[in-house]
């Protein structure tokens, strides 16, 4: 079809004169300029309306009669769409490139016409001008002259055409919209003849004569119709039984002796045999034919009797057929003219040929069905294309069907004979001709449906074959393949336990992957999966969903348990990779309950399967310091499935792992000997029904532990057992349980000690063996608190060992704690597990409170007992013993008299010195003793000492006054009390010596004594230059003790020490 230029700079360039009409909007929002638009009814609706002249003023009758002239209007003529147009700028530009081209054309010819060199020299360089210069210039110049012309041509026949476009543009479209529209006309006048042509030769075939009524109506009820003329047959005699029987033998005979005799029959046709008059010819598979002879030689032709198909679906050929008559008639010919040979090929194409248009039939009926838009078939020339997988990416597969006329090559015949066709497939998959396979289909019974599935589940088993072969060896994949049912092939691959399997299959009619047993992960992988097909990626996704349905799995349980999830956008996969030395697919990281956020319970997941792991992690959250992998007993190979007890298992064992690996590293360090080992098994169900999570026991030699002083005997055996037992319930701390053994000679004493008092941690049983409860911190070592522990069980034995020798009664024991009574209403407690020292504790109202801080360093060795102790005392807690009952008297007297007066607290006062050194202060009258424990003859004695002739500096600050004078009431009751003596005590120059019950009533005597010289208003001294008196105060209640008073009388280093821990409300003041 012609079309017109458009003019791209022109505003309405291709556009017709009724287009540009200039409108005006009415009120209705109607496009209206004095005319009224006026639609045919019978025109289309996409057709402009046509307008008509409105007159101000004229009436309804005037109108209706310009409507219905305008209706008698044939329709508009269809208009030519502008994208039918070529553009005008299109036209310029190929105009222009073509000149371009045959300028660059025009020079390469001139560049190429040089002038022949001329050998010789020139004189001076200069000569004549060579006549072929010249030429060749001339020549140059003609070819640059006809290119201007020739392109001056075109542009000239551009410029017409760009000014007769602008100008006739609106015709010109009127013009090609008239030729459209004659065009139009034209082709259907032409074709509607050709139809009714078409028509009149189909409906030839099925005119069928008018009925005779009134004959059929005779024939019917007279049985004939004297109208008809008789032609005067004379009939056939009839033939009787026997007559037949014996002419059906006769042809049986003779087509026998002319098949064996006369006939060379095909090797095709070396199947037949003869009944009935006739031959019948066998081929398996596909057809049989009679054919019948009434000569015994070839001089007669076969004659044609019938034909059946032997393979189904097939139709039964009526031999009143329209097909028979055609196919007899042509059978006939060819059995005529060319023979039995021809006569077989002609039929045997015929089968294959209809074999061929049966699948195709099958075909469109599975297009009908469950196989719309996933196949495509088209069938020409006896060939059948059947596409499949229509939407799947990437190459297309097919099958064809076809007809092979099997002949060689080079055109060679066998001594078999020139070869027979046969249906032949060829498979394409993706694209790529697939040769070595046999697709053994059925062409006996046919079934396209069956076929497909063949080849679709041989493509199923290539595509699945090459994804298992893109998995690594170690991820568990397992191809289930079958060769007639593509549903039934899928590849099993699973990471870790078999629960955690997923099948690959894809889906026959479709062609798309599919994922088995559907999850939330499934869909995405599935679509991931069909928009690359790519092996590798295939293999990859598969290996991911199955890592995150474990740790999906994981964090469920995990979750149940109350595990935190640690983040971990700081820790990258390669750190976690080089940690545990595995080609990581997934992790993540919990922090249990009562885990520290350094350390985390990590999953991680691999192609082997998940495995669980302590990792410590650096400051930054961004490195692993120390990686340790949980051990997991393992059921016939399998990993134990994920579940709570598992989890939690799993849990109970890495705590046991992590703090005996840390205790490991600390004993490591120290050059200790350890060995760990196997010991418990954790699960409480059968082990055939889960897997075995095994717990840890760590041994270690006592000797290393025991810090024992040289002369001691062992009192353990050489090796102990520690084993976990998990958090405590503040989820802080977690328990151990030590055991061992002691040597008999220990064992009977801590028997006893147990049978009279039993330990809440510790448990002891004949034969020695003992097991004690441990307490460490998440995350610290466990030696140090059992080296503690052992420390404070050797303490526990030897204090008991102690209380035995000094008889005294044991009210309460434990390894943390002692308490004994060592004296009638009078008891300590000693505390073990306190840190490194043992706390010693008295009751509010136990005089020893005043020399607790010197029985605390007592007892942990700190101080020393007497210089010329026994030999028994050998350690702290023996010396302690002896302290208290040297002690005893002294501070219950001294409790005795400070208690004497209410509110009294300096007359008397007492100042503890030392253990074995006290000072005894009055203020009404001034005067102090001082109090000295000293053995003589393997005997204690108290040694009370008058300070009166002592240096000043070595008394009180009352009394070092060089005008210091003692009351002579005072003097005479002290020189009286001196010269006195007891059972117990007696009277010496300056003081008492008394043992250790009789100091007791030596102190009553010599408090009375002073308190008998008490003077009222106080003792009143003269001072120094200004000879004025200072009186001693009289005892005031209440009134605050002077060596309590920041500025009081107390000498200048005073040492105050606090009664221990739970002590009474004593103070114990240390003069130095």
């Amino acid at each position: 079809m012609p079309g017109i230029l458009k003019m791209n700079s022109s505003a309405n360039g291709g556009l017709g004169a009724r287009d540009v009409e200039s409108k005006k909007r009415a009120h209705d929002g109607k496009m209206v300029n004095g005319e009224r638009p006026l639609v045919r009814k019978d025109s289309p609706a996409s057709a402009p309306a046509v307008k008509t002249p409105s007159y101000n003023g004229s009436d309804a009758n005037g109108a209706i009669h310009a409507a219905n002239q305008i209706a008698q209007l044939p329709p508009e003529i269809a208009h030519v769409p502008v994208e039918a147009y070529h553009s005008l700028s299109k036209l310029i530009q190929r105009i222009s490139q073509e000149t371009y081209n045959e300028l660059s054309e025009t020079l390469v010819q001139m560049r190429e016409l040089k002038a022949p060199q001329i050998n010789g020299n020139i004189p001076n360089g200069l000569g004549l001008p060579n006549p072929q210069d010249v030429e060749i210039s001339k020549q140059k110049k003609l070819l640059l002259l006809r290119f201007a012309l020739d392109n001056r041509a075109k542009f000239i026949k551009l410029l017409v055409l760009t000014e007769w476009g602008r100008k006739s543009s609106a015709d010109l479209s009127k013009l090609i919209d008239l030729f459209g529209w004659a065009t139009k006309q034209r082709y259907g006048q032409d074709h509607i003849s050709d139809q009714i042509e078409f028509m009149k030769y189909v409906m030839n075939d099925a005119r069928q004569l008018n009925p005779d009524i009134t004959t059929a109506l005779e024939i019917l009820g007279t049985g004939k119709a004297e109208w008809i003329p008789d032609m005067g047959f004379i009939p056939p005699p009839p033939m009787t039984a026997e007559k037949a029987l014996k002419l059906l033998r006769y042809m049986n005979i003779s087509l026998s002796t002319r098949l064996i005799v006369h006939e060379k029959l095909p090797h095709q046709l070396s199947k037949w045999r003869i009944g009935d008059g006739r031959v019948t010819f066998i081929l398996d598979g596909e057809f049989e034919f009679d054919l019948m002879s009434f000569v015994e030689d070839s001089s007669d032709q076969f004659h044609f009797i019938d034909m059946r198909l032997l393979f189904s679906p097939a139709p039964v050929i009526s031999a009143d057929s329209r097909f028979f008559n055609r196919l007899k008639l042509g059978v006939d010919n060819l059995l005529r003219e060319e023979g039995l040979e021809a006569c077989f090929g002609y039929l045997h194409n015929v089968t294959l040929s209809h074999k061929i248009f049966i699948l195709s039939t099958q075909v469109n009926d599975l297009l009908r069905t469950g196989w719309a838009g996933s196949l495509r078939s088209e069938f020409a020339h006896r060939v059948l294309w059947i596409q499949y997988w229509l939407n799947r990416p990437g190459r297309k597969s097919w099958i064809e069907i076809g007809v092979a006329s099997n002949k060689p090559k080079d055109g060679k015949v066998t001594w078999r004979g020139p070869p027979i066709p046969s249906i032949t497939v060829r498979w394409f998959r993706e694209g790529v001709h697939v040769q070595d396979v046999d697709l053994d289909f059925d062409w006996n019974h046919l079934s396209v449906e069956r076929m497909m599935k063949r080849v679709i589940a041989l493509h199923v088993g290539h595509l699945l074959r090459t994804t298992h072969q893109a998995f690594s060896p170690n991820v568990i994949a397992r191809p289930i393949l079958s060769d007639t049912e593509p549903s039934d092939s899928r590849l099993a691959v699973s990471i870790g336990s078999k629960e955690n399997t997923t099948n690959l299959s894809i889906e026959p009619i479709t062609g798309k992957y599919t994922l088995s047993p559907a999850t939330p992960l499934s869909t995405p992988a599935e679509n991931a999966i069909n928009r690359s097909l790519e092996p590798a990626a295939t293999s990859n996704t598969i290996t991911q969903i199955l890592a995150r349905s474990i740790l999906e799995l994981i964090q469920r349980y995990a979750q149940q348990l109350g595990w935190q999830s640690v983040a971990r956008q700081a820790l990258r996969m390669e750190v976690v990779k080089a940690a545990v030395d595995l080609n990581v697919l997934r992790f993540t990281l919990f922090w249990p309950r009562g885990w520290s956020t350094n350390t985390a319970l990590v999953a991680i997941v691999d192609a082997t399967g998940e495995s669980w792991w302590i990792c410590e992690i650096g400051e930054k959250g961004s490195t692993i310091v120390h990686a340790q992998r949980i051990a997991i007993e393992r059921i016939d190979g399998r990993p134990p499935p994920i579940n709570r007890p598992t989890l939690s298992r799993i849990e109970r064992v890495a705590v046991h792992q992590l703090a005996y690996s840390i205790t490991a590293r600390a004993l490591g360090k120290e050059g200790k000997t350890y060995s760990l080992r196997y010991e418990i098994e954790s699960p409480r169900r059968p082990a055939s029904l889960d897997g075995v999570v095994r717990g840890w026991a760590l041994h270690v030699r006592t000797s290393e532990l025991l810090s024992s002083k040289t002369g001691d005997n062992s009192w353990l055996m050489p090796a102990m057992q520690i084993t976990g037992h998990g958090f405590r319930s503040d989820y802080r701390n977690l328990w151990h349980i030590a055991t061992g053994t002691m040597v008999s000679e220990v064992a009977a004493d801590m028997q006893k000690l147990m049978s009279a008092s039993p330990q809440a941690n510790f448990t002891f049983s004949e034969g020695g063996k003992f097991s004690i409860l441990l307490s460490t911190p998440f995350g610290h070592e466990v030696v140090s608190e059992l080296k503690a522990r052992l420390r404070d069980l050797n303490r526990l034995r030897s204090f008991a060992t102690t209380l035995e020798k000094r008889k005294m009664l044991l009210e309460s024991s434990s390894l943390e704690q002692v308490e004994f009574q060592y004296s009638q209403g009078l008891s300590v407690r000693v505390f073990f597990g306190t840190g490194t020292d043992i706390q010693v504790k008295f009751g509010d109202r136990n005089p020893h409170n005043r020399i607790h801080s010197f029985l605390t360093d007592m007892i942990n060795d700190r101080s020393p007992g007497l210089s010329q102790s026994s030999p028994g005392d050998n350690n702290g807690l023996d010396r302690f013993c002896a302290a208290l009952i040297w002690s005893r008297p002294l501070l219950t007297v001294l409790d005795e008299l400070e208690s004497r007066t209410p509110g009294n607290v300096d007359n008397p006062a007492v100042h503890v010195h030392a253990l074995r050194t006290y000072r005894i202060t009055y203020t009404n009258p001034p005067c102090s003793f001082d109090i000295k424990l000293k053995l003589k003859d393997d005997r204690m004695l108290w040694d009370i000492e008058d300070n009166e002739g002592k240096p000043a500096d070595l008394r009180p600050k009352n009394e070092r006054s060089p005008n210091f004078k003692r009351l002579d009431t005072l003097k005479s009751a002290l020189q009286n009390l001196f010269r006195k003596r007891d059972e117990r005590w007696w009277g010496v120059r300056t003081g008492i010596i008394a043992d250790i019950d009789g100091v007791p009533d030596a102190l009553r005597k010599l408090n009375e004594a002073v308190i008998g010289c008490y003077v009222e208003g106080g003792v009143k001294q003269e001072v120094g230059d200004n000879n004025a008196s200072i009186s001693a105060p009289a005892r005031q209640p209440n009134y605050p003790n002077p060596a309590n008073r920041p500025n009081g009388d107390a000498p200048i280093n005073v040492k105050k020490t606090l009664a221990g821990r739970g002590g009474g409300n004593h103070e114990v003041i240390t003069i130095d």
